[in-house]
């Protein structure tokens, strides 16, 4: 059980600081279409929606990084006034519903990116630039595997601490 844990840690781990890499030319290409717009009055067809992938990227793949490291949003008022032992249950009881919705998204989300992905399909905001967006369609449930994954391992911590 330590080796899946230690497994998945390190997939969220990794998987996490690589996509974070990308607010780099995601940076670069705000900053490029902001100058080029307003030095020179051009638009750039492509900056919109390459900053929409790489930032949709950036969230979707580094959300088991953020749950491994307790760094996402959370409303704790509740939590305050609970005992230790009802917060391993609420906490336990968050991780099933993040695992159910996670699986739900790997599933549909997958099939929604096969078929994008028989179609070839193309941007619909009709830009100029009008990418195919088929691979970009992946990255819902692999992310969503990547967040399910997660989950489990805290909802595995939780219950093992409960124990200790």
């Amino acid at each position: 059980m330590n080796k899946f844990i230690q497994a998945v840690d390190g997939l969220s781990e990794y998987s996490g600081r690589i996509v974070a890499y990308l607010i780099i030319p995601l940076i670069l290409t705000i900053v490029y279409s902001t100058l080029i717009r307003f030095f020179f009055n051009i638009v750039v067809d492509w900056a919109f929606e390459m900053s929409m992938f790489m930032n949709g990227i950036m969230v979707m793949v580094g959300g088991a990084y953020t749950l491994k490291y307790k760094a996402h949003v959370r409303v704790d008022v509740i939590t305050h006034y609970l005992g230790p032992a009802m917060n391993r249950r609420l906490d336990i009881l968050s991780f099933v519903i993040i695992i159910a919705v996670c699986l739900v998204l790997t599933y549909f989300g997958g099939k929604a990116a096969w078929v994008s992905t028989l179609r070839l399909e193309y941007s619909s905001l009709q830009t100029p630039f009008n990418p195919q967006i088929w691979w970009y369609k992946w990255f819902i449930p692999f992310s969503a595997s990547l967040l399910a994954l997660q989950a489990l391992v805290e909802c595995m911590r939780t219950i093992k601490s409960k124990d200790q």
